[in-house]
């Protein structure tokens, strides 16, 4: 499909098919006044030739009476008279025998004496041989002087022929004009009015495409200035909505965070965490939503909006949660999803907003449907909350917390690993296993303050290898 890059390339295009079509309906017309002409000079020829051998027919009847063979004296007038009359569109003067349409006179027959020899049904194109009898018949029928006209031949060899009697030798005199040749001389009439025609259309179009051309392209820069002002306008207020938006959703999820038990910069970490695996996912052809790409960060700051509905009670205890207190903490994820929906709903439909709504309602599923609040499984799981589950994870293991101290980054990519097909989608996890080093520079930026020297667990780097040996799932 083409695709105009401007009102005046489509003027050009426009112009262009406008030529074409003058060009074929010049054509047709052309073809239509031939044929019209053509008609026109043929019952002229005709008539024309009708005359000619009407003419011819009485001078060749007032020379001599008796009957004459090839070569001899009578044949030699009745030859020179074939031989000198020059007819029109390359016509040539015959003459046959009445009895059997042997040729007698022809004006090449000198030069080809095989010609005594022919007939003259052969010597006309095969398809018409009889349409000429049939003319040759009522010829040599009549007593009078009778001209008959006909038309013989195929495209392109067809012969305007009239015939006269000639009651004197009992022969026929044939007057033959070429079609091709009448055709010809039309075509050499037409064919400069035609050209002529077709350069004074083409003049005009053009010369009216280039002044609506350079119209259109003076009206084109004028709008081009007037819609770069208003772009640049429209990206700038754009730009200051997306910083206030940015702030605004930081706010809410900082106002989250600020209830909760961990001190340290939990919501900058997601953010990190979450960018890297989702780069990295798309990176190794796994993930190809460029938008969650683009905006898993900042989306899953609100993955914990909800816990602002959890009573402090049980969200800053710092023990073991009894059964009551763990309905109540695992009810955050449905209140995050309400307040996005709430929000949704008077903005309307929006990619972030959803985007961080599947985040704040399954980031605690699980991949074998155990997890909460609605225990959907496998790839149901939208692949943003999928990433946002590992980053948590990991990042809440190596937090300090009331009721824990913070683990080494080979432990925490342990446990992460053995969740692995049970907890976590297994092609997440292949994608941190070749990242990790990645998740380890940003929690050292972070936590490194809060790791403990030593830890009995958690030989770093050592154990790491085989802990992170996991089989490719691709």
């Amino acid at each position: 499909m083409l695709k105009v890059k401007s009102k005046s390339q489509l003027v050009e295009w426009l112009s262009g098919a406008q030529i074409v079509l003058l060009a074929c309906a010049l054509s047709i017309f052309g073809w239509w006044v031939k044929e019209k002409i053509g008609n026109v000079t043929r019952s002229q020829i005709v008539d024309s030739n009708q005359l000619v051998a009407e003419q011819m027919g009485r001078l060749l009847s007032n020379i001599g009476s008796e009957r004459f063979e090839v070569g001899d004296e009578n044949w030699e007038k009745f030859q020179s008279i074939v031989e000198e009359t020059k007819l029109p569109n390359d016509g040539y003067l015959c003459i046959a025998d009445a009895k059997d349409g042997r040729l007698l006179c022809h004006p090449q027959i000198r030069e080809h004496p095989q010609l005594r020899a022919t007939r003259l049904d052969s010597l006309i194109v095969r398809s018409t041989s009889q349409r000429l009898f049939n003319i040759f018949d009522n010829v040599k029928s009549d007593s009078a002087k009778l001209v008959k006209t006909g038309f013989v031949g195929v495209p392109g060899e067809t012969e305007i022929v009239s015939a006269a009697y000639l009651p004197n030798i009992g022969g026929v005199l044939f007057a033959h004009q070429s079609e091709k040749a009448t055709r010809g001389a039309v075509s050499e009439i037409l064919t400069p009015i035609g050209l002529a025609g077709m350069i004074i259309g083409a003049i005009l179009v053009v010369g009216t495409c280039r002044v609506s051309t350079a119209i259109i392209k003076r009206f084109e820069h004028e709008l081009l200035s007037i819609n770069e002002g208003l772009e640049k306008a429209v990206r700038q207020r754009t730009k200051s909505l997306m910083k206030t938006r940015d702030a605004v959703i930081v706010g809410l999820a900082k106002l989250a965070e600020s209830r909760d038990s961990d001190t340290g910069e939990h919501l900058e970490r997601i953010n990190l965490y979450s960018t890297k695996l989702a780069q990295a996912h798309a990176g190794q052809r796994r993930l190809d939503d460029p938008v969650v790409v683009e905006s898993i960060g900042l989306a899953s700051s609100l993955h914990d909006i909800g816990k602002v509905g959890v009573p402090d009670r049980v969200l800053l205890k710092a023990g073991k949660l009894d059964a009551e207190e763990r309905s109540e903490i695992e009810k955050h994820p449905q209140v995050g999803e309400q307040c996005i929906n709430e929000i949704e709903t008077r903005l309307g439909e929006d990619g972030f907003l959803s985007l961080a709504r599947d985040i704040c309602a399954h980031h605690h599923e699980r991949w074998d449907g155990t997890g909460y609040p609605y225990g959907i499984s496998g790839e149901r799981i939208p692949i943003a909350a999928r990433l946002v589950a590992v980053a948590d994870v990991y990042d809440a293991l190596r937090s300090r917390r009331p009721y824990k101290e913070p683990l080494s980054h080979s432990a925490a990519c342990k446990i992460i690993v053995d969740g692995m097909g049970t907890h976590f989608d297994p092609s997440v996890i292949q994608t941190f296993v070749e990242i990790h080093h990645e998740f380890e520079a940003i929690s050292e930026q972070y936590l490194k303050p809060e790791m403990p020297v030593s830890s009995p667990l958690l030989n770093h780097t050592p154990a790491l290898g085989s802990a992170l040996a996991v089989p490719s799932i691709d």
